[in-house]
């Protein structure tokens, strides 16, 4: 955004949205002047004390016409100060007022979000863990998974093997016993 879109009677505004109000205030501004002129003290007197009870000025443009009003009553027209009303400043403006709401809703939306930050994180800190101690199992102990399945297979189909070997033995050592006997 360019600074002369914010730039209203020589005043610099921070958000364009003040900017707007201003210009809307000086617009204002210049149909007073416009029908103030030629007026005498008193009209003036009294359209700076409804101006004041209306809060009709939200920005600097506006109280800055304000002081103008004021100091020319009192230099021009031989009001006392004390006889003025006295100028208020909001303490917050109503479009403040907004940013701080959407403030507290970003704030809660910040912790929200750190808290599932905190908890992910623990999360994968766990699951690193776990990873590892994983991968030390498996070096460590050699009974997991398939590492050894094939020497197992094999030491198993060889003891079978061996089994079979010694029973084919003792049948064939039955079976020349039997034809020993039937030839005696």
């Amino acid at each position: 955004m360019d600074k002369e879109s914010l730039l209203v009677e020589g005043f610099v505004f921070p958000s364009y949205k003040e900017a707007q109000i201003a210009q809307k205030e000086q617009v204002n501004i210049d149909a007073i002047r416009n029908r103030m002129r030629g007026a005498d003290g008193k009209t003036q007197y009294e359209l700076y004390c409804k101006l004041m009870e209306r809060n009709m000025f939200n920005t600097m443009v506006g109280y800055s016409f304000l002081y103008e009003l004021r100091h020319r009553l009192m230099e021009t027209y031989g009001y006392r100060e004390q006889e003025l009303p006295n100028i208020q400043l909001p303490k917050r403006m109503e479009y403040d007022k907004v940013a701080q709401l959407n403030q507290g809703k970003m704030e809660t939306k910040i912790q929200h979000l750190m808290m599932i930050k905190t908890r992910m994180t623990i999360t994968i800190i766990a699951l690193i863990f776990i990873i590892v101690g994983m991968f030390i199992i498996a070096a460590v102990n050699p009974n997991v998974g398939y590492i050894n399945t094939e020497n197992k297979i094999l030491n198993k189909y060889s003891a079978w093997q061996e089994d079979l070997e010694r029973r084919e033995a003792a049948v064939k050592e039955k079976e020349e016993q039997l034809d020993m006997n039937s030839e005696q």
